[in-house]
């Protein structure tokens, strides 16, 4: 497991794409159970409970696979749609495991209703790292697209960009956040 936990940092550091990750259903398996698992662990503090849990994380999965896998197909390379996929999801669980701590500290921060006396400082730090860790995670989805739809990396970044525009809008529609 450590050898493709390092794939997926190399990845995230652009060192390595997604044609490097191992187009095996048992790999994919494993990395899409993870995201799941990190990504509930993320959804969970600003959630009403488990169906809206699973209602999100659902709809999340959705959303990237159709967007992504249909990206994919429409341009000719739906056979890369495995290993495409494997590496947003690994390397989604990356960095939503570094945003984890800081999206617990807003949760309790705002776990009232209104931002606790105290927390100001911890909150705006927080918020910050959120920010720069949404703008790797554009950045990191857009080398695996320039890898796997053979584009310019800033055609692959404005597609990471356009997708979560896409993302938040869905969200916003269907469950009231973003």
């Amino acid at each position: 497991m450590p050898a493709l936990v390092r794939l997926f940092v190399d990845i995230a550091l652009h060192r390595k794409g997604p044609q490097d990750v191992p187009a095996s259903s048992a790999v994919f398996g494993v990395v899409l159970l993870a995201y799941l698992a990190v990504g509930a662990a993320v959804l969970w503090p600003s959630t009403g409970g488990i169906n809206e849990l699973f209602s999100q994380l659902g709809a999340e999965l959705l959303l990237t696979v159709v967007v992504f896998g249909g990206l994919l197909a429409v341009t000719g390379r739906g056979a890369r749609a495995g290993q495409t996929l494997a590496a947003m999801f690994g390397t989604g669980v990356l960095l939503s495991v570094l945003a984890l701590p800081f999206v617990w500290v807003l949760a309790r921060a705002i776990s009232a209703g209104t931002p606790q006396p105290g927390m100001e400082i911890p909150v705006l730090f927080s918020t910050m790292a959120l920010f720069m860790l949404l703008f790797a995670s554009l950045l990191v989805t857009g080398h695996i697209l320039r890898h796997a739809l053979e584009w310019s990396y800033a055609a692959g970044v404005l597609a990471a960009s356009a997708y979560f525009a896409l993302s938040t809008a869905v969200f916003r529609t269907l469950f009231g956040v973003a």
